[in-house]
């Protein structure tokens, strides 16, 4: 390795030999010692590479032996720096490079967030950069540990933080705390109350008094089965109230009613095939448009793609392009038929259904109705669905209700 490394320093030349003697300028060479590396013959030549100095003794054997060196190639440092010579714009423009990406990588470009389900990653963020920890903050002087204990100080939900910054990246990993069960039993005593309004259809109880029953019909914050007991004393006239947990499952007709309209006649759009770019780059957060001929659609769709620079994963530099594409498109008027539009507010009636009650939902009446105008279609879905309603409440003892 470290002839390799002074060869290069010192330069050396790739040589062809040709002629009547060239094993005899092969041995007068070994003889004189010169170092032939990588030697090999093709036919009647040699090749092989010598050190610049080795390259000198080497014409004044062939004249000797009466065979021809002819220098292939000429390598190594000094060829380098010759170049530069002749070019000296070059390592000026390599030195001011180096030296930006020295103060460049001085800074943190991009602050990542790892482990955060019930605390977002924007709201740390946010309260990082209310402290002065942003994107754009200096690598040097960060205290690691007071950025961590103020992260575990403001949000109770994270019970572990590790900063680490690996080239212009930080990464805050955070540990949230279990999510204990919204069925806590800290308080005295619970109410079953109902979540929406319905028609009591199904009562299990395991504790507490009901207050209604199948048939009833409830509203929403009713309470349903409460925890609150009264009971006779052996005196007459006196009951003591005792408060326990209430616990059941309450099950109910549930009724929805979505309306929505479906246009009679609407805009069918098609791409032209013509587009125009624009770019933009953005630098430390401000963006500049590049000059562009404004194009003259009247109807056109935008489509951006942005490119953040970066060496690798932790090198983000505070530099990104945005290439936005301007497709030209045109509007056709088009009219859809009563039973066409009938057709659609099917499906789109039953991708409401399931994006608000979900694939379980038991659904044991569903009546859709039609009213067509002049320019739409009216839709109005009644359903009818068999849901859990219960929900726990904590019970206030009558001793701390308010007059």
């Amino acid at each position: 390795m470290f002839i390799k490394i002074w060869n290069f320093i010192a330069g050396y030349v790739k040589i062809e030999i040709a002629g009547f003697s060239v094993e005899r300028f092969v041995s007068r060479a070994v003889d004189a010692g010169l170092t032939l590396r990588d030697l090999r013959r093709d036919g009647g030549k040699f090749y092989t590479t010598l050190s610049r100095e080795d390259f000198l003794q080497a014409l004044q054997l062939a004249e000797k032996t009466g065979t021809r060196v002819l220098p292939a190639s000429f390598h190594g440092l000094p060829v380098i720096v010759a170049g530069l010579k002749k070019r000296p714009l070059l390592p000026i423009g390599a030195l001011v490079f180096a030296a930006f990406m020295l103060v460049i990588t001085s800074f943190i470009w991009r602050i990542d967030i790892e482990g955060a389900e019930r605390v977002k990653p924007a709201e740390i963020l946010t309260f990082l950069e209310g402290k002065g920890f942003a994107a754009g903050h200096t690598r040097h002087g960060i205290s690691y540990r007071e950025i961590e204990n103020l992260i575990l100080l403001e949000f109770d939900d994270i019970a572990w933080v590790s900063l680490s910054i690996t080239g212009t990246r930080a990464l805050i990993q955070v540990v949230e705390t279990i999510q204990h069960s919204p069925i806590t039993h800290q308080f005295e005593g619970l109410d079953i109350v109902a979540a929406k309004d319905g028609v009591v259809v199904h009562m299990a109880t395991a504790a507490g008094t009901p207050l209604f029953a199948p048939g009833d019909v409830v509203a929403a914050g009713e309470t349903i089965v409460t925890g609150r007991l009264n009971i006779e004393t052996a005196e007459e006239g006196l009951i003591a109230t005792r408060y326990i947990q209430a616990d059941a499952q309450v099950w109910a007709r549930v009724y929805y009613t979505m309306q929505f309209n479906i246009p009679l006649t609407y805009f069918e759009k098609s791409f032209t095939g013509q587009h125009k770019k624009v770019y933009s780059i953005n630098m430390g957060g401000r963006e500049f448009v590049l000059p562009h001929a404004p194009h003259n659609f009247v109807y056109y769709e935008a489509v951006e793609n942005h490119r953040q620079m970066a060496f690798g994963r932790n090198l983000p530099m505070p530099l990104a392009t945005t290439v936005t594409t301007n497709y030209e498109l045109t509007r056709n008027l088009r009219s859809r038929s009563p039973e066409a539009a009938q057709e659609m507010a099917q499906e789109l009636a039953a991708r409401r259904i399931l994006e608000e009650l979900g694939e379980d939902a038991d659904i044991i009446e569903k009546q859709i109705s039609f009213t067509q105008n002049y320019r739409d279609m009216a839709v109005e879905v009644f359903l009818t669905v068999i849901e859990r309603i219960d929900k726990i409440q904590e019970l206030i003892p009558e001793a701390d209700l308010q007059p």
